[in-house]
């Protein structure tokens, strides 16, 4: 798909995992250096990258982690940024049923074990996905490609292709930590509205994200 001169956006493929991983890695640290799964399970960011790489090789579908949820943006050939986006519930299972899952198979009990631990806390400001729509997840851009209006093409395209499989579609949603704000505003500028937000007064929420508001932001389609 030609966007525009030496722009190209095309779906994810597996020579494209490296840099996927490189995307849900860095979407995941926003403005900070911190990874949530990282705290969560009790591993280093070594180990996420091993057990998201095994997930993506699974070719799971519909949730955050899939392969095949993801666009490429390419300059002139070379990988500029990613995005990734779905349809919540498509087969009647939530993504987060699938997401857990995943995990689960290729961690260790001690990070279960971590996990159910932290969840409570991070469950504060948890919102629920709502079957039925399109869900983004995970943008990367690389810095030096950072300003030619990457994100709003792999929005369009994500949802030119989504909106075509699936036409009764009704909205798309993101959620991101309120205090990202230059996420926040990036979004604000691909056309999406904030339209919920959950706050936890807990300050140990900020042990597990770089903010204690989730939002979310949302695209009407019709």
């Amino acid at each position: 798909m030609e966007m525009q001169p030496g722009i190209q956006i095309r779906n994810a493929a597996d020579s494209d995992i490296e840099f996927i991983i490189e995307t849900i890695v860095q979407a995941e640290k926003g403005k900070g250096n911190s990874i949530s799964y990282c705290k969560l399970f009790g591993i280093n960011e070594s180990e996420f990258r091993t057990v998201l790489r095994k997930i993506l090789e699974e070719k799971i579908g519909n949730f955050e982690f899939s392969l095949a949820n993801f666009k490429i943006a390419e300059v002139n050939g070379a990988q500029a940024g990613a995005y990734g986006a779905w349809l919540e519930s498509e087969n009647g299972i939530a993504s987060g049923i699938l997401k857990i899952s995943a995990l689960k198979t290729f961690l260790k009990k001690e990070n279960i074990i971590n996990y159910k631990l932290s969840a409570p806390i991070v469950d504060e400001i948890s919102i629920r996905r709502k079957a039925g729509t399109i869900q983004f997840e995970s943008i990367y851009i690389v810095e030096q490609f950072r300003g030619h209006n990457i994100g709003s093409m792999l929005v369009k395209a994500l949802l030119s292709d989504l909106t075509k499989k699936h036409p009764e579609v009704k909205a798309a949603h993101v959620q991101l930590i309120k205090q990202n704000s230059v996420s926040l505003r990036a979004h604000q500028k691909y056309g999406f509205e904030s339209i919920e937000e959950k706050t936890s007064l807990n300050p140990t929420i900020l042990n597990f994200y770089s903010g204690n508001t989730r939002v979310l932001m949302e695209i009407k389609l019709r």
